[in-house]
């Protein structure tokens, strides 16, 4: 087993409080209570580890006939939420999927049996692929995302829509979470609940979008698109870079650095993050000023490798951060062991001129080119105390499990 503590300022860190884990009902409950955030804890119990899996499940279990629920994901090999979903098309809910090509191929694929049944073949009741009827599955094109157009591009998301459940209308779950066992009992993940009608309808417009570029035989390569809805607000990707520039090398369209362009270290400004790949290296060097302006920053991320052996921090991101943050821990267990697959960013302090700003940024969002050019990617800006007092506590959580104690 190896875990890395890179250390410059001594910050305490400490458990999550139980009751910021947000864990859904327990089994047999009637309903499942809208959870605000939900995050998995793979070195728990096999409930800890299934938490935003469970939580999903309960939410498509409660879906009563007349509803509609929506779902982009990227991989998926869970049979108890795919069968649920279709067990919901079948006493009437109105089931709409869009996986990535990727999943198609997974081993323990769940598309056939989201298209078919059960027992994944032709003629079973599943969703079915006829997008004139109700309900359906559709695989975005190989080799791009739906919407997203450029070479190895995906459909990274990981979200569902629910038009009403258990009473509330509107609800967006947006989580960092793959439905694979992996992403369950070997990583890190977290999720989020909203139940604002502009950013729900935002979503669902997107959503549309997925579908519309995801049959047609060419995607586009600038999508962005952002929405503002109270305290929240959305950003869609790919992002062009501008004219003249590479996907590379344009920062005034890097959306991570723009806000970070907004922070102020007066007061002591505390930044947190949560990240499972980084090649950025305009972020980097952004958070490195800001560390040296006085703003406190620590970052847990994952220390693992891609198949190909690259590290989901690049070394030209670990040549800029090395050893410049106030707190950085590795999260690596060797073999195969637990690392972090979240995505997040909390700002507390003065953020767009405004003190005692508490902020989280959470989504599929890795902080890689791909994330920000090439991919189907949604991005939530959220300011909501308590959605940020509970990521803060799954920080202090990821800070102290992969430092190790």
């Amino acid at each position: 087993m190896r875990r890395t503590t890179f250390w410059r300022l001594g910050i305490a860190s400490a458990l999550v409080p139980a009751a910021l884990l947000a864990a859904p009902a327990s089994a047999g409950a009637a309903t499942t209570p809208l959870s605000p955030a939900v995050f998995n804890d793979p070195s728990g119990t096999v409930d800890d580890q299934s938490r935003i899996r469970d939580y999903l499940l309960g939410l498509v279990n409660d879906t009563a006939p007349g509803a509609e629920i929506r779902v982009s994901m990227y991989g998926w090999t869970d049979d108890p939420v795919a069968d649920a979903l279709v067990a919901a098309a079948q006493r009437g809910v109105v089931v709409k999927v869009i996986v990535d090509d990727h999943t198609v191929g997974l081993d323990g694929t769940e598309y056939p049996r989201l298209a078919n049944g059960e027992n994944g073949t032709a003629g079973d009741d599943g969703l079915g692929t006829d997008r004139t009827k109700p309900s359906w599955v559709l695989a975005c094109p190989p080799a791009r995302g739906c919407i997203a157009d450029r070479e190895a591009g995906i459909n990274h998301n990981k979200f569902f829509l629910f038009s009403q459940v258990n009473g509330v209308s509107n609800v967006l779950v947006q989580t960092s979470a793959n439905l694979t066992t992996v992403q369950r009992n070997a990583l890190f993940n977290n999720a989020v609940t909203l139940t604002d009608a502009g950013i729900y309808n935002s979503y669902k417009s997107y959503f549309a979008d997925l579908e519309k570029y995801g049959v047609m035989a060419n995607g586009i390569t600038d999508y962005y698109r952002t929405l503002v809805s109270g305290t929240y607000k959305t950003y869609f990707f790919p992002r062009h870079e501008k004219s003249g520039t590479t996907a590379t090398t344009d920062p005034s369209t890097d959306t991570i650095k723009l806000v970070l362009d907004n922070v102020s270290c007066s007061g002591g400004t505390q930044i947190r993050v949560a990240m499972y790949a980084w090649t950025r290296t305009q972020v980097a060097s952004k958070l490195v000023s800001l560390q040296k302006a006085g703003c406190q920053v620590t970052l847990a991320f994952d220390g693992n490798d891609d198949p190909d052996g690259s590290p989901h921090l690049s070394a030209k991101v670990e040549d800029i951060i090395s050893g410049q943050f106030a707190k950085r821990v590795e999260c690596k267990e060797d073999p195969g062991g637990i690392g972090v697959h979240s995505k997040y960013l909390l700002i507390e302090g003065t953020y767009d001129g405004k003190a005692d700003s508490k902020f989280v940024w959470t989504g599929s969002h890795n902080y890689t080119y791909g994330a920000l050019r090439k991919n189907d990617e949604a991005l939530l800006k959220i300011n909501d105390p308590q959605i940020y007092a509970a990521f803060k506590a799954n920080h202090d959580r990821l800070m102290e499990y992969c430092e190790g104690s």
